[in-house]
């Protein structure tokens, strides 16, 4: 099968892999769409997704929708053929995180697309069937592989508490960024600022919600009456964001950290502002079991997924998509690769 490979730091190649083998628990995915993930950038562009390296050619891709294509689907109450989507992360189901309903702290979870665990930018790809989520007919192949960025920002916004009425600053328009934004405004946030140095997704963000889409974090003060928002929501690729969420939230604010830094550090920390604000600081990664709250928050309409899957093309263009995608070309927000062709 084709698949798409990183064999390190900008080394992308379209080539030609064996299909996945089932085991006795795992079923046969033929691949019906991947988005293309910052996390996956940062593969490509870095090698690397903080302490994480790629040591071995390694297949991205952990925002999956597939059909079904098990001659033995039935035995596990699917049919062959039917779209699902794909949780990207095989847990345990028996650790203290696992009983605890936290899976994504799974102590020996395993996460497809991530090394050395092999993703789904492929035509075939296998999982278990607790991985396979089933989903509502009408959605797209596209929409379906963004429900896992749709239950990011769901977890991140569980986190947030935030109440009605208060105002949030979501630093980062990318499609987390963007994806939080449309969430805090269902749930009721009051003022909400955007904030990104990039012209079309701070155009983006104001179709979607924002009251206001500024370049630079030191311009919310100046839109909050010089106090700072109640919430701030991190959604950004850069080490600085820490420091400029610390230095823009209210006093006895919140700050939830969703974006991945490239790096490994943060950029120094205000710290005597840190402390002098009382902060609650609160951390992400990945998500729990929040498929279902994602599906129900795409068709009731609280999050337009549609808006942020703003390039569409085939296995044989996904070089080129990643690059585009990496260099804010052509109004990019996100890309859906169809491993299987556009139309299956």
């Amino acid at each position: 099968m084709r698949a798409v490979v990183i064999h390190g730091e900008k080394d992308i190649r379209l080539e030609d892999v064996p299909v996945p083998e089932p085991a006795d628990d795992e079923l046969l995915l033929k691949v019906a769409g991947v988005c293309v993930c910052g996390s996956d950038l940062h593969y490509y562009m870095e090698g690397a997704v903080n302490t994480k390296k790629i040591l071995e050619p390694q297949i991205p891709g952990h925002e999956i929708a597939a059909w079904v294509w098990d001659d033995r689907a039935e035995q596990f109450g699917l049919k062959k053929g039917q779209l699902v989507a794909v949780e990207p992360t095989a847990v345990c189901g028996h650790c203290e995180h696992c009983v605890n309903g936290r899976p994504n702290l799974c102590v020996t979870q395993r996460f497809h697309g991530g090394p050395p665990h092999q993703g789904a930018l492929a035509e075939y790809f296998k999982a278990t069937p607790e991985m396979i989520i089933p989903v509502p007919e009408d959605l797209s192949p596209g929409v379906v592989a963004a429900l896992e960025a749709v239950g990011i920002g769901i977890h991140a916004m569980r986190k947030a508490d935030l109440q009605v009425g208060q105002s949030v600053a979501v630093l980062g328009a990318g499609p987390i960024g963007l994806i939080l934004a449309q969430l805090a405004r269902a749930q009721g946030c009051g003022r909400l600022i955007v904030v990104d140095p990039i012209g079309y997704r701070r155009d983006a963000a104001r179709k979607l919600g924002a009251d206001e889409a500024v370049e630079s974090f030191d311009k919310v003060a100046g839109l909050t009456g010089g106090h700072g928002p109640d919430l701030v929501l991190e959604a950004t690729n850069s080490p600085d964001a820490f420091d400029q969420a610390v230095l823009t939230v209210k006093a006895a604010g919140r700050i939830v950290l969703v974006g991945i830094p490239a790096g490994v550090t943060y950029s120094p920390i205000d710290a005597i502002t840190l402390r002098a604000k009382e902060l609650t600081i609160l951390t992400c990664n990945k998500m729990g079991h929040v498929y279902h709250e994602a599906i129900e928050a795409v068709r009731r309409g609280m999050v337009d997924v549609d808006a942020i899957l703003t390039h569409h093309v085939e296995l044989a263009e996904a070089i080129a998509a990643y690059n585009r995608q990496a260099a804010y070309e052509d109004g990019c927000l996100k890309t859906v690769v169809y491993p299987n062709g556009k139309d299956g």
